[in-house]
């Protein structure tokens, strides 16, 4: 009987219940994280510590080559071979000398003197060949090539020595003008004497031997007194030895035009003599000359000598 009634009581709650179909939930959003956290972004993370890093590496093949061991042995010592000091070196500067320079023409002209001295060696070996041929020829018949060869080389030397000396000449001569427009030009002055004077009086054989000692002359009276002394001293020497050489080339020169006038065996001989000699005297006197001359107006001189010894006063 329960049952029945029960059963009733539910069909009567149905009929009365309204037909229309019940209606979804309302969405509701999800709830969002707190303010401060923010949501992960991008795929996770393997590591989750902020404190890794990725470092990239090179691979092993393309490393360098590892440094060699240091040495552990004994340092060498550094060894100086100046004096070591503070603050830079003062290195003198040296000019280019003009080309002009008395200088520069004086090496010059030790050059040509050598040369011109070699040349009058070979010359007076030639003429001392001849005057031996000739010699030899007043008893015994010369062949005529030997004769030949001899007259060729004389030439041949006359003609080198006179090169020579015309070289010579010239070198000096340019010295002689840059010496005097130095010296004149140091002391604030020009020279007193154009060049058309100083060429002749210092170019011209026999004229050169009292042109060029006053030519030379004057501006050693320009210098101080020490050195205006030995100036003189020098240029004395010099003077005597030129006035002998010019004195011995007069006299062959008179002997050669006697010799060739007469036409005598002997005169010539005599004549190729002195040519002998002359050559001789000259080639002497250019060497003795060729550092001496240039050195006329310097402090130092191939004259004076160093002392071996030093004497010392003790008290």
């Amino acid at each position: 009987m329960a049952s029945d009634v029960e059963a009733a009581a539910v069909v009567a709650a149905y009929q009365q219940a309204p037909s229309t179909p019940p209606r979804p939930a309302a969405y509701s959003p999800p709830a969002r994280p707190p303010s401060g956290a923010r949501p992960p972004s991008g795929p996770p993370r393997m590591y989750g510590g902020r404190r890794v890093r990725w470092v990239a590496r090179r691979p092993a093949d393309t490393l360098p080559p590892p440094r060699p061991p240091r040495s552990t042995g004994p340092r060498l010592i550094p060894r100086y071979v100046y004096l070591p000091r503070w603050g830079l070196v003062d290195t003198p500067v040296t000019e280019n000398e003009p080309r002009n320079s008395p200088a520069r023409l004086g090496m010059a002209l030790t050059g040509a003197l050598q040369l011109a001295g070699a040349a009058f060696v070979a010359s007076m070996c030639a003429h001392l060949l001849r005057y031996l041929l000739l010699v030899i020829n007043r008893s015994t018949t010369l062949p005529g090539w030997l004769i030949g060869l001899s007259t060729v080389l004389v030439l041949a030397a006359g003609l080198l020595a006179l090169a020579g000396f015309v070289y010579a000449t010239v070198v000096f001569v340019r010295w002689l003008l840059a010496v005097r427009t130095e010296t004149y030009g140091a002391r604030g002055f020009f020279d007193p004497r154009a060049r058309w004077q100083s060429i002749p009086l210092a170019a011209i054989p026999l004229v050169n031997v009292a042109g060029a000692a006053l030519l030379l002359r004057e501006p050693a009276e320009m210098l101080d007194d020490v050195a205006r002394s030995a100036a003189r001293t020098r240029l004395h020497k010099l003077w005597v030895g030129w006035t002998v050489v010019n004195v011995i080339a007069v006299l062959t020169g008179i002997t050669w035009w006697v010799g060739a006038a007469s036409g005598s065996i002997q005169t010539g001989a005599n004549a190729l003599f002195m040519v002998v000699l002359t050559a001789a005297v000259s080639a002497a006197f250019a060497f003795w000359a060729a550092h001496r001359l240039p050195a006329v107006f310097s402090g130092s001189s191939a004259d004076q000598k160093v002392p071996a010894h030093r004497w010392v006063v003790v008290a």
